[in-house]
C-alpha cells in the first residue's frame, strides 16, 4: 500500500522449473479474470464466473483457491500491491509525499469499491494474513527518518499506528461515518504522526488528494 512494496529476498533460490513456471501463469490467469469478474458484478462474483472468464475448469480453480473467500482476499492482495508499485513508479523525491499519494490512492479505491475495502479489512483482521499495510510503508519511512522528514524511524509501533489510520478511515467509509474529505484528513494525521508539522502535513494531504483525482 504505502510505498514500495516489500523488497525481493536475497538468498540463492533454484532455478524455476516449467511446472512453477506454468503454475504461476494459471494462478496469474485466474486472477486477472477474477479482477474482470469483480469489476463487471461486484459481490456477484461467483467460482463459475471466474472459471467461465479464465477459460479453466472447476477441478484447476480449486488447485489454487479453496473457495471464493481466498480467491477474494487474493483479489485485495493483488491490487494493494499493484497501488504500492504504482506509488513506487511515481518520480516524487520526497518519502513524506510519495506516503500522501500512496495513502491517498488506498483511501479513494475503498470510497469507490466497497466490494474491495470489505475484503481487504477481512484480510487484514484474520489471524495469520499475508497482507501487513505495515510492511509496505517501512521503506519509506526509513528514507524519510534518514532525511530528516519524518521524526520517528520505521518501528513497528510508528508503524502500527499510521497503518492505523488507514483501516479506522477505511472503515468509517464503508460505514457510511466518513466525511467527503476523510481520505486526506487520514493522510493529514499520519503524517502529523511521523512528526511532519501541522502546516506542511495538511499541504501535502491537499496535493496528494489533487494529484490523485487528476491521475
Amino acid at each position: 500500500m504505502f510505498g514500495y512494496p516489500p523488497a525481493m529476498e536475497t538468498t540463492t533460490r533454484s532455478p524455476r522449473t516449467r511446472g512453477h513456471r506454468k503454475k504461476e501463469r494459471t494462478r496469474r490467469q485466474l486472477i486477472d479474470a477474477g479482477l474482470r469478474v469483480l469489476a463487471e458484478k461486484g459481490q456477484g462474483l461467483t467460482v463459475s464466473d471466474v472459471v467461465a472468464e479464465a477459460a479453466v475448469s472447476n477441478g484447476t480453480f480449486y488447485n489454487y483457491f479453496p473457495d471464493r473467500d481466498e480467491l477474494l482476499a487474493a483479489l485485495a492482495e493483488h491490487t494493494v500491491l499493484s497501488l504500492a508499485a504504482a506509488a513506487a513508479r511515481e518520480p516524487v523525491a520526497d518519502p513524506a509525499l510519495r506516503f500522501a499519494i500512496a495513502t491517498t490512492r488506498m483511501l479513494e479505491r475503498a470510497s469507490a469499491d466497497e466490494v474491495w475495502a470489505r475484503v481487504v479489512l477481512r484480510l487484514v483482521s484474520r489471524p495469520g494474513s499475508t497482507l501487513d499495510f505495515a510492511r509496505y510503508l517501512r521503506e519509506d519511512l526509513a528514507e524519510g527518518f534518514e532525511q530528516g522528514r519524518f521524526d520517528v524511524g520505521p518501528e513497528d509501533a510508528a508503524l502500527d499506528q499510521v497503518a492505523g489510520f488507514v483501516v479506522m478511515t477505511m472503515r468509517r467509509i464503508l460505514e457510511g461515518r466518513a466525511a467527503a474529505d476523510a481520505p486526506r484528513q487520514a493522510v493529514r494525521r499520519g503524517l502529523r504522526a511521523l512528526g511532519v508539522p501541522e502546516e506542511e502535513a495538511a499541504r501535502l494531504a491537499a496535493e496528494a488528494a489533487t494529484g490523485s483525482q487528476g491521475s
